[in-house]
């Protein structure tokens, strides 16, 4: 029920692009000298629109629906990964990176969702994030980190495969203790009301949606995927060593540069070094991202099947 439940909170995010490589084996032409014949022809329509190719020759295919799709991930990847995955990042997020007691699943893992590559989880790993239990990791190599985002990246299209093989698995909850933890320890009514924000709520969305939108309340606003809400937008203020502060809406951040849009639509990035520029980031959803490293299933669960019933 773990796995399943902690699946679903990806069915509505997919901000990360799609990586091309080798072609698919399965639509690969017949060796020399074979013959075809009707029988052997695809079971699909004859209109049907082409599949991007896989990477890697012989790959399983990855999962529809998210930054895999119709393309196989790199299994020689995935392969030089796990002896580096686990022993350094597998005893808080355990071996298969679904999360154990000290580290939270990296199948809903924001960052992992949003990077392309390895690009953006770089910087993360090799910085950390000291404040909330996560160790720096400063000597992966780029190559070491490309593994690991493959082997990441391939185990939330797993988590998002399952997910879709029944889309009302989420309600499995007590929506009378989901209403008790909502207006008590989930400390929800501080940002919402089933009256204002949330009214009518259990009927725009289905139970995979809500339950989503619990833990990744901020769907969108990646490459081809619809705009951030102006309510969720990140924003950050930079202020130069001469005290001039500059502010705007986040638009990319690293421990070497970052970048941001101000009101007038101009885009500005600046260079980091350590703490210059002084970098102030506010997310209006940061209540959210910490109640995940104290969220259990059973909370998820029930706040869903409350959630649910708000019509």
């Amino acid at each position: 029920m773990r796995r399943v439940s902690l699946a679903l909170s990806l069915s509505v995010a997919a901000v990360c692009g799609v990586l091309l490589g080798a072609q698919d084996p399965e639509h690969a032409p017949p060796p020399r000298g074979a013959t075809q014949t009707p029988a052997a022809a695809p079971a699909v329509p004859a209109n049907a629109p082409a599949q991007p190719p896989g990477r890697g020759r012989g790959d399983a295919p990855a999962a529809a629906g998210g930054r895999g799709r119709g393309r196989g991930f790199d299994q020689a990847a995935i392969a030089r990964a796990k002896p580096i995955f686990e022993p350094q990042c597998g005893f808080c997020h355990g071996n298969n990176a679904r999360g154990r007691a000290g580290g939270p699943d990296l199948a809903r893992s924001l960052v992992v969702l949003a990077d392309t590559g390895g690009k953006e989880l770089a910087g993360f790993v090799r910085t950390g994030r000291p404040e909330r239990g996560m160790p720096a990791f400063p000597g992966l190599t780029d190559q070491e980190i490309s593994d690991i985002a493959e082997f990441l990246h391939e185990r939330l299209e797993a988590a998002r495969s399952r997910a879709a093989t029944d889309t009302m698995a989420s309600l499995v909850g007590d929506a009378n203790a989901g209403a008790a933890y909502f207006n008590g320890p989930g400390r929800c009514t501080t940002c919402h009301a089933v009256t204002g924000d949330l009214a009518g709520i259990g009927a725009k969305y289905d139970p995979p949606t809500l339950q989503g939108r619990i833990v990744n309340p901020r769907p969108g606003g990646g490459r081809g995927q619809a705009a951030v809400s102006p309510r969720a937008t990140r924003t950050v203020a930079v202020t130069l060593s001469n005290g001039q502060t500059i502010s705007g809406a986040l638009d990319f951040i690293s421990e070497f540069v970052v970048t941001l849009i101000e009101p007038s639509g101009a885009r500005r990035s600046f260079t980091r070094e350590g703490e210059v520029p002084k970098v102030v980031v506010s997310d209006p959803l940061q209540a959210h991202f910490d109640m995940l490293r104290t969220l259990r299933d059973k909370d998820m669960q029930d706040l869903t099947a409350y959630l649910w019933t708000l019509k």
